[in-house]
């Protein structure tokens, strides 16, 4: 995570094991729930009838990438099916990687949250799986290396 410029996880679940200080890698995350952010604080069922104080700030492993110093992470905000989420992550990564143009300015190359949204297209559940994948962080683009 300190020497890519990208790291993809297609994997059910996710683990912050490997978070550390001077990650400097944008995050593709394409499992189930891997974006989705709670609150830890709020109980979801309360037995006691006592008024606990509700703490607004979230955690998840998406703002865990982003704290370690990420600057853009993908994950999914709810669980999705395998062949679809497969089939977006194909296209997102063909988008981001492989413009539809020449790709010879920085100009040219798409920005990663263009390529999540536009990515919609190739899922058969397109509002529902489709919908799942965000994008948190700072706006990245390709751009391949000075020769």
């Amino acid at each position: 995570l300190t020497r890519n410029d990208l790291e993809s996880g297609c994997r059910s679940g996710s683990s912050s094991a490997e978070l550390h200080r001077g990650c400097r890698s944008s995050v593709v995350l394409m499992g189930c729930s891997s974006g989705k952010l709670k609150s830890v604080n709020f109980p979801k069922d309360n037995p006691s009838g006592r008024i606990n104080p509700i703490y607004y700030e979230p955690e998840g492993i998406a703002l865990s990438y982003i704290f370690a110093g990420a600057p853009c992470v993908v994950g999914n905000l709810w669980d999705v099916t395998d062949r679809d989420i497969d089939r977006y992550c194909l296209t997102l990564m063909e988008d981001f990687f492989n413009p539809s143009n020449d790709g010879s300015s920085p100009r040219s190359s798409p920005f990663l949250a263009k390529c999540v949204a536009d990515a919609r297209r190739a899922c058969k559940l397109r509002y529902i799986v489709g919908s799942a994948p965000v994008c948190y962080g700072i706006p990245v683009r390709c751009q391949s290396p000075q020769r």
